[in-house]
């Protein structure tokens, strides 16, 4: 079923948003093999691999249609239940070359499974427009609305995180560090348009994960519009979405974000409930290492 959402009368639920991502990569899979194909006969030493070059190792995506959105001066008072999913790492643990705090980490078994118990009992992953819309037009939300949420930007969003959500036919957001791009372990400029082509939302996690409260002036709005700017660069689209480092937040970061044209933001507050008139400290749900599907559920049913 296609569902109504922000952006016209005519925007697609996230669910149909990847369906139609992976059907627009099989035929763009397709096209090219059939290229490498016609390559390969034509050409005098040709391999499999004469299309692929012929594109170019570097060739980028055409940007994803986004429409641009803003706060309301004046928002309508509204409430929503959807609660926002906080997951970091979705990696083997004992694996990792650069340890992360172990609660951080989720095991992929473990997510894959928390994620099929969540599609078992009906509950619908949405994308950030959808929500957008649900507070300040007033548009209705599937059933058992849930927003998956990834933070910092690990290269496990595209290796272990986004196969399964295609799985299930899921949408997540994954709030980058843009400043991490090249370290190691962190999620490139083209793997992020990767996720951004598969249908996922993109958001902002600042420059570097500091801690927003101790800075000001220019330091301040660096790592807020400048993380804007950066990814906007990168995917060709406006960036309306950002989580705070650490949940750390004050009003001076608040009106910061704000400022940098931000339109949903969350913390690392518990809770399940948005309100249009607090878009900008949204609460989420943290998944730790120790949770299961079962916890999982229980949490995301309040």
């Amino acid at each position: 079923m296609i569902d109504i959402g922000a952006g016209g009368p005519f925007r697609v639920s996230a669910r149909a948003r990847v369906a139609i991502a992976l059907a627009a990569s099989a035929l763009a899979a397709s096209a090219l093999g059939a290229c490498g194909s016609s390559s390969s006969s034509s050409g005098a030493g040709g391999g499999s691999g004469s299309g692929t070059a012929a594109a170019g190792p570097h060739s980028r995506p055409a940007p994803r249609r986004v429409p641009a959105l803003a706060l309301p001066p004046n928002p309508r008072p509204r409430s929503v239940r959807v609660p926002i999913l906080t997951y970091h790492r979705v990696h083997v643990y004992a694996t990792e070359l650069t340890k992360s705090t172990p609660d951080l980490t989720v095991e992929p078994t473990v997510f894959a499974a928390e994620v099929a118990a969540l599609d078992r009992r009906g509950y619908h992953a949405i994308g950030q427009g959808q929500l957008y819309a649900a507070l300040f037009e007033g548009r209705p939300l599937p059933p058992k609305p849930v927003l998956i949420s990834v933070d910092d930007g690990y290269v496990d969003g595209l290796k272990e995180i986004l196969p399964v959500l295609r799985r299930h036919h899921m949408v997540a957001t994954f709030y980058i560090i843009t400043g991490r791009f090249h370290e190691p372990g962190f999620l490139t400029a083209g793997q992020v348009r990767q996720l951004d082509g598969a249908g996922m939302d993109i958001g902002a996690h600042t420059r570097t994960h500091v801690s927003l409260p101790a800075l000001s002036g220019a330091a301040l709005t660096s790592q807020v519009a400048g993380s804007r700017r950066d990814l906007e660069r990168v995917l060709g689209h406006p960036v309306d979405y950002f989580a705070y480092p650490y949940g750390a937040v004050d009003a001076n970061v608040i009106a910061s974000v704000r400022r940098a044209g931000f339109v949903l933001a969350v913390t690392t507050q518990g809770g399940t409930r948005e309100s249009s008139l607090a878009p900008l400290t949204m609460p989420r749900i943290h998944v730790g290492r120790a949770m299961t599907p079962a916890s999982v559920l229980a949490a995301v049913a309040g």
